[in-house]
């Protein structure tokens, strides 16, 4: 293999652009005997790869699958709990009131109403902000 294209191959494999048969191609390439010395600091990877790749398990992995299967359906009757108790607790009687006018004009009075509330509460709020505009004016004297 010529050095420019090896070179260029080593970069793409660094940057992990290199396809299976370049990376077989250099490890072929540093598996020989001689290389050039700059490049020597690679030949103890390649040759590295190369012999572990050729390692395969002695013995037989036993799994424990008895327990996978007992989470499994702890987590289904979880879920099925789960989504009973968001139906079952959502779901409105018929004796509640939904909060719904036939009449339009007794929805306009009662949404006047309500809002007329919210503008009340909102307002004695906005009577204590007073005191938050007076503690920024005392921070400014001292802090500039």
């Amino acid at each position: 293999m010529e050095l420019d294209k090896l070179e260029k191959i080593l970069e793409k494999y660094f940057e992990g652009e290199t396809t299976i048969s370049e990376e077989k191609e250099l490890k072929v390439y540093f598996t020989r005997e001689t290389v050039p010395s700059h490049l020597e600091k690679y030949k103890d990877m390649f040759q590295y790869f190369s012999e572990e790749s050729n390692i395969t398990a002695t013995r037989e992995l036993q799994l424990n699958t008895n327990r996978k299967t007992l989470f499994s359906w702890i987590g289904v009757a979880a879920s099925v709990a789960l989504i009973a108790g968001i139906f079952l607790t959502n779901m409105p009687s018929k004796s509640e009131e939904l909060g719904t006018y036939e009449d339009p004009e007794i929805a306009l009075q009662e949404t006047k109403k309500i809002l007329n509330m919210v503008s009340l509460y909102m307002n004695k709020g906005k009577k204590e902000l007073v005191y938050l505009k007076e503690f920024e004016n005392t921070k400014n004297k001292f802090i500039k």
